[in-house]
């Protein structure tokens, strides 16, 4: 009886993490424009979701770090006008911007137009 019960609850710890494996996104997703990859990616479980709430910058209202290894994930930056996402960036890069004196000047030089999310219609742009 003992045995079954445990193996009942291993086959139920099983299907609960590979639910939340199947749900996280990986950083090669590709959409059809920023919009839906920003909808994706605030719909999907992810080991680590860390947000910079408040104004961080002089137009930066927050930013957001998303990542299912660790290793490499998706930012998203929101400023009063517009929203910006990025995918591939480094843990590293997170973990520098939140401690960067300068999150604006930070964002500008190690961040802006070196993680840009690749949409299908950029892709057939090409």
């Amino acid at each position: 009886m003992k045995t079954t019960i445990l193996l009942i609850a291993l086959l139920c710890t099983g299907m609960y993490l590979n639910a939340n494996i199947n749900n996280c996104l990986h950083t090669t997703s590709s959409w059809n424009s920023e919009k839906e990859a920003i909808s994706a990616i605030e719909a999907s479980s992810f080991r680590v979701t860390e947000t910079i709430p408040g104004e961080i910058a002089s137009w930066m209202v927050d930013a957001t770090y998303y990542s299912c290894n660790l290793d490499f994930g998706f930012m998203i930056v929101n400023s009063s006008k517009k929203t910006f996402v990025h995918q591939g960036v480094p843990a590293q890069v997170w973990e520098a911007f939140k401690s960067a004196r300068s999150k604006g000047g930070y964002y500008n030089f190690y961040i802006k137009n070196k993680f840009r999310i690749e949409t299908k219609k950029e892709g057939l742009d090409l």
